[in-house]
């Protein structure tokens, strides 16, 4: 190389080759994409005007903030339950490891809004929840009405729901975890709850972190169907408000961009979150660190 042109070793180089179908191809999609923005914006049914006024209006802020809630308090449910289920379905116990698979395929297979129209009228089945003590008349009973409100309804239909899908995603970090470090743990005295909770779960978590945050946009837009039970959230605001004055395209359209601003918002937190989890795996102590590092004295002067 030392003994050749400056031509030559420009020539050397690889060149992308030019391909003048791709560039057709893109130009006809972006025509093909400004002919359908250009029919939506200047169409005058749109009414952009209206949903103008009514982007900020309070009752679509207070459906915002009932989505907010709704997901954040169904996410937190559902992982909570999630880690149990999991946790049961590696059980040595064969009671315990049935009843989670029964509850993951159960919930899976029954439709979401289905699960949500039962909770909202599960009144109907138990008109009244209460504790009393045998043979006395001392205890108290609540309308079943009383307590299943639509937002409540909501949180038990979506966290049930999700928990089924959470539970695969942590039992499938935590079988990523080698079965090897288990049983180095079990070797050195530690019992097999502790392994699991200083050992298997922090490695799990770091495939367990992406799935959640797609499940967690995925339950933001599944709130939507909470509309059908009057959950309180975006959607069910929208169509109280278009029920009042039958703007019902542009009330959507508020709600689509909400939308389209959460997803978005949730979707940067989730990529932050993977970014700084990468970079804290990279210059994260190895396992035997950790490892000795968390033993008590008794259990180091073992190894």
């Amino acid at each position: 190389m030392t003994g050749l042109a400056a031509a030559d070793v420009a020539r050397l180089r690889p060149r992308r080759e030019r391909q003048p179908r791709q560039w057709v191809t893109a130009a006809a999609v972006l025509v093909v994409v400004g002919l359908v923005v250009r029919a939506f914006v200047t169409n005058g049914d749109m009414r952009w005007d209206v949903v103008g006024r009514f982007l900020f209006s309070p009752q679509i802020l207070a459906g915002v903030v009932g989505t907010i809630e709704l997901t954040a308090l169904s996410q937190a449910l559902a992982t909570g339950l999630g880690v149990i289920i999991a946790l049961l379905q590696q059980s040595r116990n064969p009671v315990s490891s049935s009843l989670a698979a029964f509850y993951v395929w159960f919930f899976r297979a029954v439709p979401l809004l289905v699960q949500l129209l039962f909770w909202f009228n599960v009144g109907l089945l138990v008109p009244t929840v209460g504790v009393s003590i045998p043979g006395t008349d001392a205890g108290f009973q609540v309308s079943t009405n009383v307590i299943i409100s639509g937002f409540t309804a909501a949180i038990l239909g979506l966290g049930l729901h999700e928990a089924a899908y959470m539970a695969e995603i942590i039992r499938a970090g935590v079988l990523s975890v080698p079965q090897g470090q288990i049983d180095a743990a079990l070797s050195i005295g530690l019992e097999r709850g502790q392994a699991m909770r200083r050992i298997v779960l922090p490695q799990a978590i770091r495939v367990i972190i992406p799935p959640t945050g797609n499940q967690f946009i995925g339950l933001l837009k599944a709130s939507a169907l909470v509309s059908a039970i009057g959950g309180g959230d975006l959607l069910t605001q929208a169509q109280f408000l278009y029920g009042e004055n039958f703007l019902v395209i542009p009330i959507l359209t508020v709600a689509t961009i909400w939308y389209l601003v959460l997803v978005t918002i949730a979707s940067a937190i989730q990529h932050l979150v993977e970014t700084s989890r990468v970079e804290t795996s990279a210059a994260a102590p190895s396992f035997a660190a950790r490892l000795l590092q968390n033993l008590p004295p008794i259990g180091r002067r073992r190894i």
